[in-house]
């Protein structure tokens, strides 16, 4: 049973509002949603395309995580541009044509937008493809956006969402792009969910003009409500288990996944659930190996660290390209930057990285004396 969009009223109510004004005012509103990992994006945008669908709007939703448990298709160019066109997987090669012709603007869109489904083209119209500039084909493909877009809204599409949008690839990012790009007087809400992280880290210059939300933590009683829910959907007696609660909602410091994850641990004040240990085993795994070892040092630090620690790090490590690999450690997501400080985006986040190293892993570092590595230092707060 998925988890009640607790706490996020303000969040919910926004997203209505502005889909609210794009349909009064025939306008095409772009919104950037943005949260942590474990923040309730994905919780957030289920409950709203819900709300749609039972007063009978429609909306297409993407997730760009793969394989998941949404209800929402893994994104592709082919799966959205085949969404946007109200043509299903099952369509034939020339019921799709027929589409095509249908929603292209001219003949060069028609065959470029066959190009974008991989659909089969001769040698002439590959030829006809290859010889046009890049700036033409990125105009060709800014035309097709606006008519799929044109397309949707007269099938009664109100709304497209695509999820976990910093899990796309480069080339789909930049046709994303041109969908938020588009001047159309369509009434569609457009809304990019993400992490800070690879092409996130700061909103990229192309959503200036969006509505912006940041899903901050949950409120006390937000996690309290969350906290009952997830202990009945365990069978358990919220009133029995009142101590445990109190300690892992202090613990989940606002955030519903790391709640879920320490009230299915028997000590959420002390132990580290195995989801989170497994999250950052994958996190590092995933991760070049310097990288990965200057994450696992800067967790074996506490919850911030600085730029002369890493300096320290790079020189007895020898680490060739240290800008670069700071680089890497901002775009995976689990740390921020406040000037020269750098603090992990969540303690459970450091905890669980720093679970993954062994005590003898960082023996020749020397803590400065006023430094205490038992406890967690003060958290850096970004302005």
């Amino acid at each position: 049973m998925p988890n009640p969009c607790y706490g996020r009223e303000w969040e919910l109510n926004h997203l209505h509002c502005i889909l609210n004004y794009a349909l009064d005012n025939s306008a095409f509103k772009i919104v950037y949603l943005q949260g942590m990992t474990g923040a309730g994006k994905s919780r957030l945008l289920a409950t709203f395309t819900s709300q749609l669908a039972s007063a009978g709007k429609r909306c297409l939703a993407f997730s760009c995580t793969a394989p998941n448990d949404s209800s929402a298709p893994t994104f592709s160019i082919p799966c959205f541009i085949k969404a946007l066109m109200s043509v299903t997987e099952l369509a034939s090669s020339r019921d799709i044509r027929l589409k095509i012709d249908l929603i292209a603007s001219n003949v060069l869109c028609a065959l470029r937008l066959r190009q974008r489904l991989d659909s089969n083209l001769n040698q002439g119209e590959t030829d006809t493809l290859s010889m046009l500039s890049e700036s033409r084909l990125k105009w060709l493909d800014k035309q097709i956006a606006q008519s799929l877009i044109a397309y949707a809204n007269h099938k009664g599409v109100v709304a497209i969402i695509i999820d976990d949008a910093h899990n796309l690839s480069t080339n789909a990012l930049e046709f994303i792009r041109l969908f938020t790009s588009c001047n159309t007087p369509h009434a569609v809400t457009f809304i990019i969910a993400s992490q800070q992280k690879h092409a996130f880290i700061y909103p990229p210059k192309w959503l200036d003009h969006a509505h912006i939300i940041i899903l901050r933590p949950l409120d006390p009683d937000a996690m309290a409500q969350l906290a009952t829910h997830i202990l009945r959907c365990q069978g358990k007696e919220p009133q029995k288990h009142r101590e445990q609660t109190a300690d892992a909602i202090k613990r989940a410091q606002g955030n519903p996944y790391f709640l879920k994850q320490l009230l299915s641990d028997s000590d959420p004040l002390n132990a580290l659930p195995n989801a989170l240990q497994q999250f950052a085993r994958t996190c590092l795994n995933a991760m070049p190996c310097e990288v990965a070892r200057t994450l696992k040092f800067a967790a074996s630090l506490g919850q911030s660290f600085n730029t002369h620690q890493l300096q320290q790090f790079n020189d007895n490590e020898q680490i060739r390209a240290p800008l670069c690999v700071l680089h890497k450690m901002l775009c995976s997501g689990l740390i921020k930057q406040s000037d020269e400080h750098f603090y992990f985006i969540h303690p459970l986040i450091q905890e669980a990285l720093k679970s993954q190293t062994k005590s003898t892993d960082f023996s020749w570092y020397t803590y400065p004396r006023h430094h205490q590595p038992d406890r967690r230092p003060n958290k850096v707060t970004s302005n």
